[in-house]
């Protein structure tokens, strides 16, 4: 195995990283480090993130990497290994204090498949009660990077519970699941700013800079098939990733999905890696009426 029962120094994760990248047993590894590793490094998972956005900043700079593979190659094995862990994290990263990011209550009990999810009065008070202490606890700048996360928190956990769930139809966690991201939407509108009409139209002839990302405030999968659907419904001509992950937030894993398989009788891109286990919500997107013109 890569991974050991130890705690890890900073400096280490680099070489994780390397280890992984020449793994052809991602999917265990990365599950033997959640079961065994993680409870000694709670920080592995955003520490391994990090030495993957280092190796992807360092090989920006070198024309060939390591052993000679190429840097477009090394960087779509990167990709991989960020999709992979993922899936496996159970911690979404994010530009947070570590009072947030490792703090266990939040996490098991308010963001998760936990007891307290299920819609009861009390379960529910207490819910609301601790993310609005949490919104005290930090700087106002990070209100609604914190708010954003705890929804992509929810939405992570309620569509990994909707795999595993018996009845989804008259379930109690989905209530509790569907409450609680609807009561978070509400806090991140309340605290959104809201344009003045001045405002309004200077940002109609003055658009805002395109470092500026568009803050997505769905799944990466949501993300893939929103533009896998505009380009089957004829909305838009084709896409490059690259563009998508400029122009997005949370879409580092974006070329993974967006990986295509052909299907050998139609010739058509089947996108497997985007909708296996994943339930699309985009799919009534109705077609262009001028494409066929």
């Amino acid at each position: 195995m890569i991974f050991e029962e130890r705690k890890y120094e900073a400096i280490e994760y680099g070489n994780l990283v390397e280890m992984l990248l020449k793994s052809e047993t991602i999917d265990e590894e990365l599950s033997y480090a959640r079961r065994y590793v993680l409870r000694l490094n709670p920080k592995l998972f955003f520490l391994l993130f990090k030495a993957i956005e280092a190796k992807k900043e360092h090989e920006k700079i070198n024309e060939n990497s390591e052993e000679g593979i190429s840097l477009g190659k090394l960087n779509e094995k990167l990709n991989e290994v960020e999709f992979k862990l993922s899936e496996h994290t159970n911690v979404i990263p994010a530009d947070l204090p570590d009072s947030i990011l490792f703090d266990s209550d939040l996490l098991k009990n308010y963001l998760a498949d936990h007891r307290t999810i299920t819609f009861k009065a009390e379960d529910w008070r207490s819910f609301q009660r601790y993310i609005e202490d949490k919104l005290k606890s930090i700087p106002k700048s990070f209100e609604l990077v914190f708010l954003n996360w705890c929804k992509e928190m929810l939405n992570m956990n309620y569509k990994r519970h909707l795999k595993g769930c018996q009845n989804p139809t008259s379930c109690k966690e989905n209530i509790g699941y569907d409450l609680r991201i609807n009561y978070i939407e509400r806090l991140i509108e309340d605290a959104s700013p809201q344009l003045e009409d001045s405002d309004y139209e200077s940002s109609l002839h003055f658009p805002k800079n395109l470092t500026n990302k568009i803050q997505w405030l769905g799944s990466q999968k949501e993300l893939a098939e929103l533009f896998v659907e505009l380009k089957k419904k004829g909305w838009i001509e084709k896409f490059e990733n690259s563009t998508i992950q400029d122009c997005f937030t949370n879409s580092n894993s974006i070329p993974q999905y967006l990986k295509p398989g052909t299907n050998t009788k139609t010739g058509e891109n089947t996108f497997e890696n985007l909708y296996t286990g994943y339930t699309p919500l985009f799919y009534g997107i109705k077609e262009n009426p001028k494409r066929h013109k």
